[in-house]
């Protein structure tokens, strides 16, 4: 994998070979799981909305349960504070409908900020750094972003980055359910590249090394665009409160940093 930082941070190669074509899996939205972290049925519990197909932030394990960052992220604040969590696996879209109809108190999935989402929505405040990651295969020549515009650029339906696509005038853009069903045109050919956030384009390049590929790192630091939050219904300020001050905590302790080395740098389960 060679990884170029469109920040100028530097650039790694490693030396993988291609070798024929991803199997098709993972392509399908399990059905809605309502799983509760907790045997005690007198705790509060509090109604957490997921998607499955966010590696390494939140997707299902081969025992059909949630995982990731944001899932045990949220699950650390939220037993910290006494509450049970029951997470709602949904659609990319379902999940922000959930939390706009009330039936969910919290959605976390690799959420990005934006100004559309701080007017429908509680936004929490940022709580980790999340640029834009584009990932293409070997002999593609991808410098900036503006290589983007005769390509054809696949991301996941309802993602932030299609308004990255129309600022810089990409017209060729290609949306799927999941990023990985993105990846999986990728290696066959239908798109030149993809994007999402960093760390799901690092863990997909990670999970499948057969395939050769760079990526381009594309964020500002300045840019709160560029960073995650959790969203709650408008009202729901003590959710929104409990997690900013459970981050702020883990911050402080040390205990987000670790989560981070665990999820983004450690881990090895691959994407759905």
């Amino acid at each position: 994998m060679r990884y170029t930082s469109f920040l100028g941070q530097g650039v790694m190669i490693g030396a993988i070979c291609m070798t024929g074509l991803l199997s098709a899996c993972g392509d399908k939205e399990p059905a809605t799981q309502n799983i509760v972290n907790t045997d005690n049925t007198n705790t509060k519990t509090i109604k957490v909305a997921v998607n499955s197909g966010m590696s390494p932030f939140a997707y299902i394990d081969e025992k059909g349960n949630p995982i990731g960052f944001d899932v045990e992220l949220i699950t650390h604040i939220a037993q910290k504070n006494g509450y049970a969590v029951k997470f709602n696996v949904l659609p990319w879209q379902e999940m922000f409908k959930s939390v706009e109809q009330g039936t969910s108190d919290l959605a976390i999935s690799s959420i990005s900020y934006s100004t559309e989402r701080e007017g429908k929505y509680l936004l929490s405040n940022p709580y980790v750094y999340m640029p834009a990651g584009i990932l293409s295969l070997d002999g593609t020549t991808i410098n900036s972003i503006s290589d983007l515009k005769p390509m054809r650029l696949g991301m996941q339906d309802g993602a932030i980055f299609m308004d990255i696509a129309k600022e810089n005038g990409i017209e060729q853009v290609m949306t799927k359910e999941k990023i990985f069903l993105s990846f999986q045109d990728l290696i066959n050919g239908k798109v030149d590249a993809i994007i999402s956030d960093k760390q799901i384009i690092q863990h997909l390049a990670k999970s499948y090394p057969e395939y050769k590929t760079n990526i381009l790192e594309y964020g500002d630091a300045s840019n709160k665009g560029s960073y995650a939050v959790a969203i709650a219904p408008k009202g729901k300020t003590q959710v929104i409160e409990m997690f900013n001050q459970g981050v702020a905590e883990m911050k402080t302790s040390g205990e987000l940093a670790q989560l981070e080395t665990k999820w983004f740098e450690n881990n090895g389960n691959k994407p759905n």
